[in-house]
């Protein structure tokens, strides 16, 4: 069966692409429109330096671009409902299988630290792998696994809405990116549920991003 790297342009999946180059069919990148800009520039270097990258679409009710698809829907991404992962990066994946190859294995990268986030997918004709959760290699195993080979380390590979930032995180794309900040208030401003908020890691209590903007 053929083994697809599901590739994020981060720690993870830059190292699991090193760990197992030789037994990976093909590792895809889905663009939906929502990471940092150096996480498009280093999928184009993984892309020439080590493998070919395939870059695919999603299409998710007519929309290609999930800020796009937040934006008309009047929504934000959920911390408890992880569907934008699903809808936006899995089920494009999914999509891409049965066109190409109608089953696989998909390699998905997440360190022995993050075994929490597997969630039970299933999903006909696809089946997934962990194989840094199996081995228990860490993410500072993985970092040394990029070392090791001569690559460069990736930022750290989310969307720049993700409900999940830090709150040094969403300052730092205040001050580094303030197209893409502009971008999240706007986003946080058109939601319909005034009420959601970015969670902080419980940094005191929840914030809407308007309440820390004003800090």
């Amino acid at each position: 069966m053929s083994k697809i790297l599901s590739y994020g342009g981060g720690i993870g999946s830059t190292a699991l692409l090193l760990y197992k180059k030789d037994e990976i069919d093909e590792a895809v990148f889905v663009n939906h429109g929502g990471d940092y800009p150096h996480t498009y520039e280093y999928v184009k270097y993984i892309s020439q330096k080590v493998f070919p990258i395939t870059i695919i679409k999603p299409a998710v009710e007519g929309f290609d671009n999930l800020y796009d698809y937040l934006m008309a829907k009047r929504i934000i991404p959920s911390i408890r409902y992880r569907w934008c992962t699903y809808k936006f990066k899995i089920l494009p994946i999914k999509r891409y299988i049965a066109e190409r190859y109608q089953e696989a294995t998909v390699l998905i990268g997440y360190t022995y630290d993050e075994r929490h986030r597997v969630r039970d997918y299933k999903i006909k004709g696809i089946s997934f792998e962990y194989p840094f959760i199996e081995d228990r290699i860490t993410r500072e195993q993985a970092i040394e696994i990029i070392r090791e080979n001569g690559v460069k380390l990736p930022k750290k590979s989310a969307c720049f809405f993700c409900p999940f930032v830090k709150k040094h995180e969403l300052f730092r794309l205040k001050y580094e990116y303030p197209h893409l900040y502009h971008k999240l208030k706007k986003l946080h401003e058109n939601c319909m549920r005034q009420d959601l908020t970015i969670d902080f890691e419980q940094y005191d209590k929840q914030k809407t991003l308007l309440e820390v903007d004003a800090e």
